[in-house]
């Protein structure tokens, strides 16, 4: 018995309408949930984060198929996504960045504020330039805190791509280099010497390295502490630590638990039994 083809269309119709709400639902919540996780993952700009906000923000703006309405001149917003994008970026600025970013005129217009945030960080005029390559000739190297100048010298290598100064490799390396200390000669010297291009990466590769070294060092220090605590003949607890070799378990240690030693001492049991 052959089916009745004006039933098998009108099913098939039926059915389509009944699933493409529910994969335009499922969609919707998909791509609403992407761009929360987008919106989420832009940091406040600060000073020293403006390449990294940029790329998250751009993210977002592709997302929602914005960025050209954005940041191109001849783009336009809806009152809505004027609206939209005027929460989010202004959400996303540091309370030390916002009063030089934001004023009365352009509160309100996400173009605009973001014309604002581009004159203030990747501006090529000279007072913009000369604020950036001065950051870089004033940013100072901390023993204790290698992997934050790594991290500073990165921002400003970004900046300076941003506002179009290309200086030679060669220049910012040494420039780099003689912020470090003499304690770290050695290093400047595996560095002039080596057979590799001098440029601020092969600096930073290297100062990269020591830090890793200190910090391996300090955790090995740090276990030796922790083992020649124990590690003489005698087999006396210390104060706040139970010795292992001890004759007495730990939760029964007198050094450990002072309130455990008898008052008048007739126990007889030294800290080591």
């Amino acid at each position: 018995m052959s089916s009745n083809p004006s039933s098998t269309s009108e099913a098939k119709t039926t059915l389509d309408q009944n699933t493409t709400p529910k994969t335009d639902s499922s969609m919707e919540k998909i791509n609403s949930t992407i761009l929360k996780t987008a919106i989420e993952a832009i940091p406040l700009l600060t000073q020293d984060n403006y390449t990294l906000w940029r790329n998250r923000v751009e993210n977002m703006l592709d997302l929602q198929g914005l960025r050209t309405a954005l940041t191109m001149e001849n783009g336009t917003l809806t009152a809505s996504e004027d609206i939209q994008l005027c929460t989010i970026i202004t959400s996303k600025l540091d309370s030390t960045i916002h009063p030089n970013v934001i004023n009365h005129d352009n509160k309100k217009q996400a173009r605009e504020i973001w014309k604002s945030i581009l004159d203030y960080f990747a501006s090529t005029k000279p007072a913009n330039r000369a604020r950036v390559f001065n950051e870089l000739l004033d940013l100072i190297f901390n023993v204790n805190d290698v992997q934050g100048f790594i991290t500073a010298v990165k921002t400003i290598n970004s900046r300076l791509f941003e506002i179009g100064i290309d200086l030679p490799k060669d220049l910012v390396a040494y420039i780099h280099l003689k912020k470090l200390p003499v304690a770290l000669t050695n290093i400047s010297q595996q560095i002039t010497h080596s057979d590799k291009d001098l440029t601020s990466d092969l600096v930073l590769d290297h100062l990269r390295l020591y830090h890793n070294d200190q910090t391996a060092t300090k955790t090995v220090s740090s276990k030796n502490e922790l083992i020649s605590l124990f590690t003489d003949a005698s087999k006396k607890c210390k104060k706040n630590a139970h010795n292992t070799l001890a004759n007495h378990p730990e939760a029964k240690c007198w050094m450990l638990y002072p309130h455990l030693r008898p008052a008048n001492g007739s126990n007889g049991r030294s800290e080591s039994t």
